[in-house]
């Protein structure tokens, strides 16, 4: 294991501000495996009704053989070589070798890292893999066969790297005891997705997973009656942990390749239908799409009724999304608390906070120039020139504390803007390898997530980033503002766009994708007077950008640092 000199998050230091914030009403699980000590005794304690499916290939894993399973990999890789305390990579899509080989790499007593797998060649993967594997020291790499190409790659980058299939048994029967693993022992070390910096290796402990996981279940109910479906990649802390929650809180949980869900939104909404699910994850935009495909004619003959909740987050929840989910999905006997706007980061084991389960979505409207000049939540009527919508995404979840702290230190008092600070038992010890970036990571007990936002009536609102604000002449700005005032222009492509400021921090910096048949420079100056009226300024610029150039990070997220830098010269920028 991974030893650095970061701060311990066990007990609060003697003059730490108390909490500002109350928590939820919780009713903790009871189930055997979520209070197991480690995830390797989770497996074995897994209630008789769980179950993993796989709708695209008919694969389907009970308690039992999951249990099984992993236990054969563990001993597999033992053989391969694995030790205990090492960071082991899997990489593979959609399928129940994920879920194999994650137990499995923890019940051999190292620690699991999820590599998001996409579309790219081969050797372009094994490239941008790479700074992930040298950073963790990994000596073995599970991978299923079709990514042996992108293995073999990866393999010539780092030749010391030992690759194990998937589908690979031990070369006898397995004979003696696995590895004894402790609940401070690392289970998964989770590599952020860098939409802001580069990416980091998160450590979790399986103390740390596992009170992740119970704060989860018990911040939203879950219990063995419910049914997640589930599309959002493993390698991303929403489709890792979410359905584990599930599981070990004693549920079942259908699978769907990411594409799936892309290409064919209105078929996951007669999944939900045929299985009766009540739990979906995924990002804001997923559920643009999903409000999309239910046209009156699939919503009238679907019946959603069990659904309860819709988990939305991994970016900014927009009202524009709350409003219309509800409007549209209301023919499909969807209740209208079923939106469940949530906060979360992998630092976090995912949850921070969740709303009460049953409460329908809170929107306020503040003044938008208040809140960016002088960070104060000033609420303004809808229809007001300067109104700013915000979605509420909760309060903290079992064993969470948050405190919102501004920018001389101070603890902020409510409707104050700040920097979202949080402290528990599911908060990660630091960044793998990296004694540097942990020690920025925290202040005192409290760890820095980089978010802003502010607390009204103990409800917190998620505002942005701190690093991503952007301040031209002296005014503040937040990106989403530009971005939402620009997407639903006419002659934008599927509302792509990115603001920024530049690199002297002198203008406000839209770069923007035109529609095919778009002309950029009336779209381009459409966009410099909408955000002139709306923002007060003036230092606009524009960057007109074929379909698709944008860069996202594997989870989903708008790259704005990165847009930065490569449209840095304009001379460079590319083509319309």
């Amino acid at each position: 294991m991974d030893t650095l000199n970061s701060p311990t998050l066990d007990s609060p230091a003697p003059d730490s501000p108390a909490p500002v914030s109350p928590t939820l009403d919780h009713t903790a699980p009871t189930l055997r495996a979520l209070d197991s000590p480690t995830l390797c005794d989770a497996v074995r304690a897994l209630g008789p009704g769980v179950s993993v499916s796989y709708p695209r290939t008919g694969e389907r894993l009970d308690a039992a053989g999951l249990d099984t399973a992993s236990e054969r990999f563990a001993h597999r890789l033992v053989e391969a070589g694995v030790r205990p305390g090492d960071v082991v990579g899997l990489l593979s899509p959609t399928g129940p070798q994920v879920l194999v080989g994650l137990l499995g790499i923890v019940r051999a007593g190292a620690a699991a890292s999820m590599l998001p797998t996409t579309a790219g060649t081969p050797e372009r993967e094994a490239e941008r893999l790479a700074p992930a594997v040298g950073a963790a020291g990994m000596r073995h790499l599970v991978v299923r066969r079709d990514c042996a190409d992108t293995a073999r790659a990866l393999h010539g980058l780092h030749p010391a790297l030992t690759v194990v299939d998937t589908e690979s048994s031990p070369s006898r029967s397995p004979a003696g005891r696995l590895p004894r693993v402790a609940p401070e022992d690392l289970a998964v070390v989770q590599f952020t997705s860098g939409s802001t910096s580069a990416p980091k290796g998160v450590m979790l402990s399986h103390a740390t997973v596992l009170a992740g996981l119970r704060a989860i279940a018990a911040s939203a109910r879950m219990g063995g009656d419910d049914v997640m479906v589930t599309w959002v990649p493993h390698f991303h802390d929403m489709g890792l942990f979410g359905p584990l929650a599930v599981l070990f809180a004693g549920g079942s949980v259908h699978v769907i390749p990411p594409l799936d869900f892309v290409r064919r939104p209105g078929r996951v909404l007669r999944l939900l239908a045929e299985t009766g699910a009540t739990l979906l994850t995924g990002p804001d935009f997923s559920y643009q799409r999903l409000a999309a495909a239910a046209t009156p004619e699939l919503a009238a003959e679907l019946d959603l009724s069990r659904w309860r909740l819709a988990f939305n987050g991994a970016e900014p929840v927009r009202s524009a999304t709350v409003s219309a989910f509800r409007t549209r999905m209301a023919p499909a006997k969807v209740a209208a608390s079923t939106m469940y706007p949530v906060y979360g980061m992998a630092e976090a084991t995912l949850a921070i906070t969740f709303p009460a389960p049953g409460t329908t979505p809170r929107v306020v409207h503040v003044d938008r120039q208040r809140l960016s000049d002088d960070g104060l939540a000033i609420e303004v009527p809808p229809g007001h020139p300067q109104a700013k919508p915000l979605v509420a995404v909760g309060r903290p979840v079992l064993g969470m504390e948050l405190r919102l702290v501004d920018a001389a230190g101070s603890v902020c008092g409510p409707g104050q803007l700040g920097e979202i600070q949080i402290s528990g038992p599911a908060v990660t010890s630091g960044y793998y390898g990296d004694p540097v970036a942990t020690a920025a990571a925290f202040d005192g007990p409290w760890l820095r997530t980089g978010d802003l936002g502010l607390q009204l009536d103990g409800d917190l609102f998620v505002t942005g980033r701190r690093k991503e604000m952007i301040v031209v002449n002296g005014q503040n700005h937040f990106p989403e503002d530009a971005e939402s005032l620009t997407r639903d222009l006419p002659g934008v492509h599927r509302g792509r766009c990115v603001a920024y400021a530049d690199i002297a921090g002198e203008r406000l910096t839209v770069a923007v994708e035109i529609a095919p048949g778009g002309d950029p420079d009336v779209v381009a100056r459409q966009i410099h007077r909408t955000l002139a009226e709306r923002l007060g300024t003036a230092s606009v610029h524009v960057h007109p950008l074929r379909p698709g150039w944008l860069p996202l990070t594997t989870s989903g997220k708008w790259q704005r640092g990165l847009v930065r830098e490569l449209l840095a010269d304009e001379a460079g920028a590319p083509q319309r």
